[in-house]
């Protein structure tokens, strides 16, 4: 009621009205100008937008790339198909697409009537900046497939900026190196360097062609080349410096240990005679690795270095070890004689073996042939060993000095192939029991065959009520009969391979006879056992099912007829019912 009293209190004056018309008019007015100036923000963004797509477009680098395809394919061949592609595209996106789309938007600007702020002329601008965004979006995907192509290029190009920072700090240390006086060919030097330079400029040949292959080739060699720079820049100052200061100083503390002051006073000549002769194969070492410094040839150098550093290490090992290498030939030689004679009885008592198990006239087996092969190298160990024998006792009978060093190396290629010897005849000795005459194993299977055959007669004893047994005693006294044959007096009488070989098959027989002989021994039992089983199993049934007094029946009646195995199959369905009745 307020709210109706309010209004006609509004309406009822003339200036209130006049008041609510400004008021309104003024608000048409502000709505009318927020769309004018929305329109035209829209307007002006399309077209800016407009001017950005023209400007990328105008500033791509589609052209240069095109230009360097051009330049490929008149070098080489290369990309033919690929450059007709991409100019045909480049030719229509830019000389007719472009232009148009050009010459489009600059009549919409000229225009007094599309430049004016209209709804209809946002779609006009509208659709200029969609054909312009189709027109970029081709020409992005032909330059991507341009640089897909050019990927290689690019990246031998960053790959190369790299080694050029590389071999410019490296020829700074090559120019620093030259100056600290070491021996090196400048010349040769130089021309390792010139080399590299000409291979930097093979390389931008072969990447200006578009011959990547061959670039890449080529940029394997800088690298090849950079490292050997940097491994001869290493080396060199490391060499020299162990030549010239470590390699004196590790000679004069050998000197000075083992010579002018040494412990042992029986030795110092000894010692200054082998000092005197490391000092000689040093320096003429020395004097190697200089030259081939000065060649530039380092690893060769570094291989002479080791050599000295073997020879440093080797002399230290024949001064320090000597004496205990002397006492365990001292200590140890009696031993190593014994087993040179048991090995040497050995071999004869396998040779006497073999002779018996093959004689002379028949073929040798192969394995007669390795132990003849292994006695061979037995014999020849041998003479190698009375060798070193013979060499101490010369030196021990003249009072003249023993390299035992040599002594130690000597023997220990010898003890290895004694090694290896005994391993050959241990094989041999498994080979001569296996083929030896052997005849207890036999007696022992006779045995266990009159054992097996007397426990059967223990059982048809035992279980005498089953008649079918009976027929098992004829079987046994035979098989008793053939095993008997086999007595011990019998069997020690063979004195051959082949002999043993046949009686051992005849044995084998009459065990597997025997064995089935059992095996329905016990098959027989068992069947008269559980036959009956049968029986006392059904009787606990009795008047739980019609038909088990007549079942029970039939199974006496054929088990007084012994149809033992007819007996189960009859009882069998019965048995099946009693147990479907507990389930």
């Amino acid at each position: 009621m307020y709210l109706v009293w309010d209004l006609n209190n509004v309406f009822s004056k003339n200036s209130n009205i006049i008041f609510l018309s400004i008021f309104l008019v003024c608000l048409f007015i502000l709505l009318i100008t927020l769309i004018y100036v929305s329109i035209y923000r829209k307007q002006m963004q399309t077209i800016a937008k407009s001017l950005d797509l023209i400007k990328d477009i105008k500033n791509s680098p589609l052209k240069y790339r095109i230009e360097r395809i051009s330049k490929i394919y008149d070098e080489t061949g290369n990309f033919e198909t690929e450059f007709m592609v991409w100019r045909t595209k480049y030719e229509i996106l830019y000389e007719k697409e472009f232009l148009k789309l050009f010459i489009d938007f600059h009549k919409l600007l000229e225009s007094k009537k599309t430049s004016k702020v209209r709804v209809s002329n946002i779609n006009l601008y509208k659709n200029i900046y969609n054909r312009l965004i189709a027109v970029n979006k081709n020409v992005h995907l032909i330059y991507i497939e341009i640089m897909n192509s050019l990927e290689m290029e690019f990246i031998q190009r960053d790959a190369l900026t790299y080694q050029k920072e590389l071999f410019r700090d490296l020829k700074e240390e090559i120019i620093m190196t030259t100056f600290r006086d070491l021996q090196i060919d400048d010349k040769k030097l130089a021309s390792t360097i010139e080399s590299i330079e000409e291979l930097f400029a093979d390389f931008y040949n072969m990447l200006n062609m578009g011959l990547y292959k061959e670039s890449w080739e080529e940029l394997l060699k800088i690298d090849q080349s950079l490292i050997f720079l940097i491994e001869l820049l290493d080396s060199i100052p490391y060499i020299i410096s162990t030549i010239q200061n470590v390699i004196p100083r590790q000679l004069i503390d050998l000197k000075n240990k083992y010579v002018t002051f040494g412990n042992n006073k029986g030795k110092l000549q000894y010692n200054a005679n082998k000092f005197s002769d490391l000092e000689n194969e040093v320096d003429k070492l020395r004097v190697t690795i200089n030259n081939e410094i000065l060649k530039l040839q380092y690893k060769k150098a570094y291989n002479y270095l080791e050599t000295i550093f073997d020879k440093i290490n080797e002399f230290k090992i024949i001064i320090e070890e000597e004496d205990n290498i002397k006492t365990f030939f001292e200590n140890r030689i009696d031993n190593i004689r014994q087993i040179f004679i048991d090995v040497e009885n050995a071999v004869h008592s396998l040779n006497r073996k073999f002779n018996v198990i093959e004689p002379y006239t028949k073929t040798p087996s192969q394995e007669k042939m390795d132990f003849e092969l292994v006695r061979k190298n037995f014999f020849s160990t041998k003479n190698k060993w009375d060798l070193i024998l013979s060499d101490i006792d010369i030196a021990i009978s003249k009072g003249s000095s023993i390299d035992f060093i040599n002594l130690k190396e000597r023997l220990l290629v010898e003890m290895t192939s004694l090694v290896d010897i005994i391993e050959g005849l241990e094989k041999s000795i498994k080979i001569i029991s296996r083929k030896s005459v052997n005849t207890e194993s036999l007696v022992n299977q006779v045995i266990f065959i009159k054992s097996c055959l007397s426990q059967c007669k223990v059982k048809i004893k035992q279980y005498k009520s089953i008649e079918e047994l009976e027929i098992f005693s004829e079987t046994i006294e035979d098989l008793f009969t053939q095993v008997s044959k086999y007595n011990k007096a019998m069997l020690t009488r063979i004195n051959s391979q082949d002999e043993r070989q046949k009686v051992s098959e005849l044995i084998e027989s009459i065990l597997k006879n025997v064995t089935v002989l059992i095996t329905d021994l016990n098959d027989t039992i068992f069947l008269d056992y559980i036959s009956q089983e049968i029986m006392i199993y059904l009787e606990r049934y009795v008047g739980e099912f019609k038909e088990i007094e007549n079942v029970i029946y039939s199974c006496e009646d054929l088990f007084k007829r012994r149809n033992l195995e007819q007996l189960i199959g009859y009882a069998l369905d019965i048995l099946l019912k009693i147990k479907n009745k507990k389930n």
